[in-house]
């Protein structure tokens, strides 16, 4: 009888790692599986790193100018920048910079080095904020937007930008072509 219990209990601890090794082997595959599926996740850049990468990656850019104590700033953050879907279309088709007007904080245009308040004002020539400024993958000027934008609004200017329809069309002519689809 004892041997007969100990038999019994050796199919069960064998039972019981073949399981375990059978779960330890499917968590493992779905961990490489969420691994692959992972989205970009949204991050503001240095000037520097967004001008380069937006170069690599054949990418415009997007630079965010604010300044410490505007509200319609924190507006735009909190409903633009801290929507989801925005951070997601920005992860995948802008460089974005978060540039604070106020700051001393040095920046290299061109080699010459500048504070983040020198560049909002003599390079991009931002006298409202916020303001929000658009460069193609060579760092030339697309457009600049500025002033708070409501999130749908913000998000059709951001598709028109990414997706490249500003080359082809107004954006007017692209709101028609939305709405007509």
């Amino acid at each position: 009888m004892l041997l007969k219990n100990k038999k019994i209990d050796l199919s069960i601890l064998f039972i019981m790692i073949i399981v375990l090794f059978i779960g330890m082997v499917s968590c493992s595959s779905g961990q490489v599986k969420s691994t692959a599926q992972k989205t970009e996740k949204f991050s503001w850049l240095s000037y520097e790193q967004a001008l380069t990468k937006s170069k690599v990656e054949n990418m415009p850019t997007l630079l965010y100018f604010y300044s410490n104590n505007c509200g319609w700033c924190q507006k735009m953050e909190s409903e633009n920048f801290g929507n989801k879907e925005i951070q997601d279309f920005l992860a995948k088709n802008f460089t974005s910079v978060r540039l604070n007007s106020d700051s001393s904080d040095i920046v290299t245009v061109d080699g010459e080095k500048m504070t983040e308040r020198q560049l909002s004002t003599r390079v991009y020539e931002v006298r409202g904020y916020p303001s929000i400024w658009f460069l193609d993958n060579n760092n030339q000027q697309i457009a600049n937007l500025p002033g708070y934008v409501p999130t749908d609004t913000f998000l059709s200017i951001l598709h028109y930008i990414g997706e490249g329809f500003y080359k082809e069309y107004t954006f007017a002519e692209y709101m028609e072509l939305q709405q007509k689809s």
